[in-house]
């Protein structure tokens, strides 16, 4: 009976995703739903590359679609209110009399906007009325991450490196993008990817990717990701190397992440349960049921964040590649 209340404590304990993270939780799934139209192609959700540049650190993008012969860096944002590019100034110095001030003025109308950047305005929700953000332009990132795959790619397979690699920037429909929109240059709504996709890709190609190439798209690493009870799937990279977890007759079970494919948690829906069914899949296929009692994952998100998700309060588990 105490397992049993300390499992119902437990319980109370849930990780959840703010409210930001899940607007761009929200976003992707329905570009997913866009993307994953099931007439030709494939895609890979959230795929990550190691920095060139800084240990530790990742590139990432939303989606890597591949359709004839072409593939696509696909960046999403599920921003409310309106984007722009914000005015470029350069400074100068005015003296009267005695007096020198310096003020910020335009520059010259061919060079009027700062690319490199861009501004979301919106009604703040707090009763703040208009509110800004400045951010670096995603689309910016997205070509960055292009650029390092096509090296990684190429390591993985020599003939990807012939397969052209474009970038694009997808925004939900309740965005203003009237002052940035560029089909062209691949910033456009969501739902105007598939005809993106359309006008770069090679008509004569086979609408049916080639086995070598999905095996080795395949090989591209993954976030870990973690499916709580909410059924919000939280991404990141475990902090820990195996899973860990006790079952019903005091076992402690450790098992490498780098045999693991994922864990599938299922429960009774009573918070006095006395155990956790779970079935683990592992990368040659098997499968495992175990009664697990307790145990904890450690996800170390972003900026060195480390959130604790107790299995008790977890629907699944998926490793990414990076683990394996």
């Amino acid at each position: 009976m105490i397992n049993r209340l300390v499992r119902a404590f437990e319980s109370l304990s849930n990780v959840e995703l703010d409210g930001k993270d899940r607007g761009g939780m929200q976003g992707e799934d329905f570009a997913e739903a866009v993307i994953d139209d099931g007439q030709n192609g494939c895609y890979i959700r959230n795929p990550i590359l190691p920095h060139p540049r800084k240990q530790g650190f990742y590139l990432e993008t939303d989606f890597l679609v591949y359709i004839r012969d072409t593939l696509f860096c696909v960046e999403i944002k599920n921003y409310r209110g309106k984007v722009y590019y914000p005015a470029r100034y350069r400074t100068t110095t005015v003296q009267k009399g005695w007096f020198i001030f310096k003020r910020n003025v335009p520059q010259t109308v061919f060079d009027h906007y700062d690319h490199t950047k861009m501004v979301q305005e919106k009604m703040g929700q707090n009763g703040e009325g208009l509110v800004t953000r400045e951010m670096p332009n995603p689309l910016l990132k997205t070509q960055e991450y292009s650029e390092s795959l096509k090296h990684y790619l190429t390591r993985i397979d020599p003939r990807l490196g012939r397969i052209p690699i474009y970038s694009a920037l997808g925004f939900a429909r309740k965005t203003d993008i009237t002052a940035i929109a560029n089909f062209d240059a691949g910033i456009m709504y969501i739902s105007q990817l598939p005809e993106f996709f359309e006008k770069h890709s090679n008509p004569r190609a086979s609408k049916t990717p080639a086995p070598w190439i999905r095996q080795a798209l395949h090989k591209l690493p993954t976030w870990d990701r973690i499916l709580t009870r909410e059924q919000e799937w939280i991404n990141g990279t475990f902090v820990e190397q195996t899973l860990s977890f006790k079952d019903t007759d005091g076992r402690q079970h450790t098992i490498p992440f780098a045999k693991i494919n994922k864990v599938n948690l299922k429960r009774d829906g009573s918070r006095l349960s006395a155990y956790d069914t779970m079935l683990i899949t592992f990368t040659n296929g098997d499968t495992q049921t175990f009664k697990s009692t307790g145990g904890e994952i450690h996800l170390n998100r972003f900026k060195g964040e480390v959130q604790t998700h107790k299995l008790r309060n977890v629907d699944g588990l998926v490793v990414g590649i990076a683990n394996r």
